[in-house]
């Protein structure tokens, strides 16, 4: 009997043991993915330090990426995002205005390579990114003020590293912390919505200073992945504008701004 019983786990550490080495690899491998995301999101700017208007709300989107991985555990790839839902808006001298559509587009691609560190796997990777976002304010606050579109691109430098350790033979825990460095955004403000006003031009504020900050943490097996998200965004003040209507010319700026959005992603993975 005794010898049986330690056959028997021989046997089972044996069959454990290649399970355990043949699981889930930890590395970038080729695939597809498409996920669906729900998240919280606020906007706020301000001039010189004071409260000047804020956009608030809940989102959803979908999420979608293509990597590939090459030889000497080198890998690209690409992914975009795109997210909708209403916001409130707020401001101090104008009041506040409820439902407001507001969406955003979000393309990027990107390069690195996979560095084995003992049981763990680090992978850093920069490449380039594109965010453009559609706010619609047309419509009256509760004070009677008048509003407008607004549209705000960015062209930025995403650099960052995914931390990866295996949890199971079957699941993975990957955590990705990563710097965007703003190459260059431009907002556009549609005063020419503002018929009552007259303006017969828009106003375009070039952004030249400004920095973003990701935060996702994931849970990952072979064909789903579940985890959280932390995205944040500091824009500087903007370069002066101009906008005019007949006989006149004025000029204005972007105030400095944070978006912050805190959110949950599901994807499903394609081989």
């Amino acid at each position: 009997m005794k010898t049986l019983l330690t056959f028997t786990l021989a046997l089972l550490t044996g069959i454990a043991r290649p399970a355990l080495a043949q699981g889930m690899s930890l590395k970038t491998s080729s695939g597809a993915e498409i996920g669906i995301q729900i998240s919280s999101y606020k906007y706020e700017e301000d001039v010189n330090d004071a409260f000047f208007m804020s956009l608030e709300g809940a989102k959803i989107g979908l999420a979608g990426s293509v990597t590939r991985a090459l030889e000497d555990d080198w890998y690209w790839g690409g992914d975009a995002r795109f997210v909708t839902g209403n916001t409130n808006y707020r401001s101090a001298g104008s009041g506040e205005k409820t439902a407001n559509p507001d969406s955003y587009l979000e393309l990027r691609v990107i390069a690195g390579r996979d560095l084995e560190i003992g049981s763990q796997v680090l992978s850093p990777y920069a490449g380039l990114g594109y965010r453009y976002l559609n706010n619609d304010l047309r419509g009256y606050t509760d004070t009677g003020a008048s509003g407008y579109r607004r549209v705000s691109s960015y062209t930025y430098v995403p650099m960052g590293v995914t931390h990866r350790f295996g949890v199971s033979p079957v699941a993975r825990f990957a955590t990705t912390f990563e710097y965007d460095y703003l190459l260059q955004g431009m907002q556009r403000s549609y005063l020419t919505d503002l018929t009552a006003a007259g303006f017969n031009t828009d106003l375009d504020n070039l952004q030249r200073n400004g920095h973003g900050l990701r935060l996702d943490l994931a849970y990952e097996m072979e064909s789903w992945s579940a985890g959280v998200f932390y995205h944040y965004w500091d824009i500087a003040e903007s370069e002066i504008g101009t906008f005019t209507k007949p006989g006149f010319v004025y000029s204005g700026v972007e105030p400095h701004n944070i978006t912050r959005e805190f959110g949950v992603l599901v994807k499903y993975r394609f081989q």
